[in-house]
């Protein structure tokens, strides 16, 4: 597991903070979208990733409890490929 050091964290904080507000954006995407969230993320809050999902039309919003800015760990695998094959399939769909 890669180890978190406090260069990394702060230059993925100042890109966060120096992007601004993407809802506009967000809200052209026509894709079928799937958004995947910590709830414990020390970097983007679980509302940013809310916020995200409102964004987008039609957008799925999965909440992973204890999950930080980082690849889950343990029981959070099955639950994301479960999610993520589901999405695909109902994407093929449309």
């Amino acid at each position: 597991m890669p180890s978190v050091t406090a260069k990394g964290t702060a230059r993925q904080l100042v890109a966060i903070l120096s992007h601004g507000n993407r809802a506009s954006a967000l809200s052209s995407i026509q894709v079928p979208t799937l958004v995947i969230h910590g709830t414990s993320d020390p970097l983007v809050p679980v509302e940013g990733g809310k916020d995200t999902a409102k964004a987008i039309p039609g957008a799925q919003l999965i909440l992973i409890e204890g999950m930080g800015h980082d690849l889950p760990h343990g029981g959070a695998w099955p639950r994301i490929v479960e999610a993520i094959i589901k999405h695909t399939q109902k994407a093929e769909g449309s």
